[in-house]
């Protein structure tokens, strides 16, 4: 077998996970090497011997050759754990992927990165600050790293878009989903510039129990987590979680005292989280090694954002061009700018509200959502 089937091969044998894997990858050097020895795995303490004869059994035959004809159909590029493109720190977790499935800049995996995560449902505050500090990290040459989700993973992704570290999103679907398609203007923009991976394959949808193994590539790839907004129990505390136990440094924004969703971030705060208030507080913190890559304290000047690109619905695009120089516009305004009725106005507003195109504010004010 060469390197993805033998892959393919280790990732669908029933028993035979993450820590196992790293095991076989570790002692043999690859996935070909393992496979080929896989008689011997027992004895060499490798993996047990139901593993090793489940694996004897072939049952993964079907599943892994469906998996490779889709990638071949969609014609998609792959790092294997193997490969000097693979980044060192992803190698070192209990737990790494055998390989990514990858759209983009694959020298960014090598770029000393920081992960910035947070609530999907985040306050202006907050994808404020979210926005501000990735972009001075991404400034200063560091490379952001976050899921692709709505709210805080959103607005880490535009402002680190800002700067020369550039971003990476870890996606928790396939790499043939845009998941959630509101996401769709900032997807083309960080494959173009940034980076996009995937461990999961082709079709995977957006199920639940992908979103923690997403999570630790996402602290794994990075020398600290950044949590801009979490609430207690949050998808944000469990990557925080997984950064400590690989031991990376983990960084807390303090928020308002009365929002639940900053909740999470001041226990963390409590229990020895560092409490940063900037970007360069981060750089600051790890300055002894980012040094080692280059990387100095002080973020370049920002580079100006080129804005989303505008919708493809020409009703949208009409509203889009009324607000893209920062303008916030009552809906009564945009009737009459637009000469449309009031009906046409609201539902074209509602649609693009869901399709995170505008944000609505107090007294029926609109602006565009980033």
């Amino acid at each position: 077998m060469d390197e993805f089937a033998a892959s393919l091969a280790l990732r669908h044998t029933r028993g035979l996970g993450p820590r196992t894997w790293k095991r076989l990858l570790d002692a043999y050097g690859g996935a070909a090497e393992a496979a080929a020895d896989w008689s011997s795995w027992a004895l060499r303490g490798l993996a047990s011997p139901r593993v090793q004869a489940e694996f004897g059994r072939s049952g993964w035959r079907e599943k892994a050759r469906d998996e490779e004809r889709k990638v071949g159909e969609l014609g998609l590029s792959v790092v294997f754990y193997r490969d000097e493109a693979w980044p060192d720190l992803l190698r070192e977790i209990p737990d790494p992927p055998l390989f990514l499935y990858y759209l983009g800049d694959l020298s960014l995996l090598v770029r000393p990165c920081v992960a910035v995560v947070g609530s999907r449902q985040a306050s202006r505050y907050g994808a404020g600050m979210a926005e501000t500090m990735s972009a001075s990290l991404s400034r200063a040459g560091v490379c952001v790293v976050s899921g692709f989700a709505h709210g805080i993973d959103r607005a880490a992704h535009l402002g680190a878009l800002r700067g020369v570290g550039g971003t990476i999103a870890v996606l928790g679907t396939g790499l043939d989903l845009v998941y959630p398609a509101s996401n769709r203007d900032i997807w083309d923009r960080i494959a173009s510039n940034g980076l996009i991976v995937s461990e999961f394959a082709p079709g995977s949808r957006p199920d639940g129990a992908n979103f923690p193994h997403r999570n630790r590539i996402v602290s794994g790839l990075s020398l600290g987590v950044l949590v801009v907004e979490g609430a207690l129990g949050s998808g944000s505390l469990i990557t925080a979680g997984l950064a400590l136990a690989q031991n990376r440094d983990v960084f807390a924004l303090p928020g308002p005292a009365n929002l639940k969703s900053y909740q999470g971030c001041h226990q963390l705060i409590r229990q020895g989280a560092c409490l940063v208030q900037s970007g360069e507080d981060i750089l600051h913190e790890l300055q002894p090694r980012l040094a080692a890559h280059g990387v100095s304290a002080q973020p370049a000047p920002a580079i100006p954002d080129p804005g989303p690109a505008e919708p493809a619905d020409p009703d949208h695009r009409t509203v889009h061009r009324l607000l893209r120089d920062g303008d916030r516009l009552h809906v009564d305004a945009l009737a009459r700018r637009t000469g449309w009725p009031a009906d046409k106005v609201s539902a074209t507003l509602l649609f693009m509200e869901l399709q995170g195109l505008v944000k609505q504010l107090p007294g029926m004010y609109y602006a565009l959502a980033t």
